[in-house]
């Protein structure tokens, strides 16, 4: 199967944390890939033969726009970007703050542009919330309302959904499946209930640890795996189920 790396953000701007990886590194990450062989792909199973990476960004930052599609057009490569439905527009005031300034991202208008360009668009929920925290009509609001106001941004189905945190279990991945989701993303390298596995990228990361990451050395998904246990603390601070009924209105455009 191809392999999945994970993205967040892709800028120049310091943060204190470890997913905002310098747009020269990343487009030093994959011209390695391409220079050992691999085809940068958003299908999990392409067809043909050879080796492929598909490459993935969870959160919809727009940076997405700034960097990382000027990087991948030059390769001839695209991506899956995950968007949350509710911060269309809007800064990323769901986060912890790791940064001076805050994080926008993307617009309407940037999501329909990238959609076109043929990038795909999936979800990343509604609101950024655990979803293994929710109740069932709230977690049924954050896979359906997502799913529904991101293919109407697009005009196009939305059938791949990534779950914030990485975290899910049984009930959260019927959830999805039942909503019409048919490829599922979490994060790191172990997955279970369909869902497929991820290995996340980071600012430490090089070109070097990137391909032995895509090959799945053994010390990479390790390390990996240690930096992306602490995200179950950033779980700890989203919002609580107390704040489900409070419907943010998504900026259309």
């Amino acid at each position: 199967m191809t392999a999945i790396l994970a993205y967040h953000k892709v800028d120049d701007r310091f943060e204190f944390g470890l997913t905002n990886v310098k747009p020269k590194s990343f487009l030093r990450q994959i011209q390695a890939c391409i220079a050992e062989g691999y085809k940068i792909v958003s299908d999990v199973e392409p067809a043909g033969s050879g080796k492929s990476v598909c490459l993935t960004f969870d959160d919809g930052y727009d940076c997405f726009c700034r960097n990382v599609v000027p990087a991948l057009e030059s390769t001839g490569g695209k991506a899956i970007v995950f968007v949350i439905a509710d911060y269309v527009g809007k800064t990323n005031s769901w986060d912890i703050r790791l940064s001076y300034k805050p994080f926008m991202h993307m617009t309407s208008e940037q999501i329909r542009e990238v959609a076109e360009m043929g990038y795909e668009v999936g979800s990343h929920s509604c609101t950024h919330r655990d979803l293994t925290r929710l109740s069932q009509y709230a977690l049924k609001d954050e896979l359906v309302r997502s799913k529904e106001f991101l293919e109407d941004v697009t005009g196009v189905e939305v059938d791949a959904l990534s779950f914030p945190f990485g975290r899910y279990n049984r009930a959260t991945a019927e959830a999805a499946f039942e909503a019409g989701y048919r490829r599922l993303f979490g994060l790191g390298s172990s997955a279970s209930e369909g869902v497929l596995p991820r290995i996340p990228v980071y600012r430490i990361d090089s070109p070097a640890s990137v391909l032995r990451k895509i090959g799945l050395g053994r010390g990479e998904i390790m390390k990996s795996d240690f930096i992306h246990s602490f995200a179950n603390i950033s779980a700890l601070f989203s919002v609580r189920e107390s704040r489900a009924g409070r419907r943010r209105t998504p900026e259309k455009g």
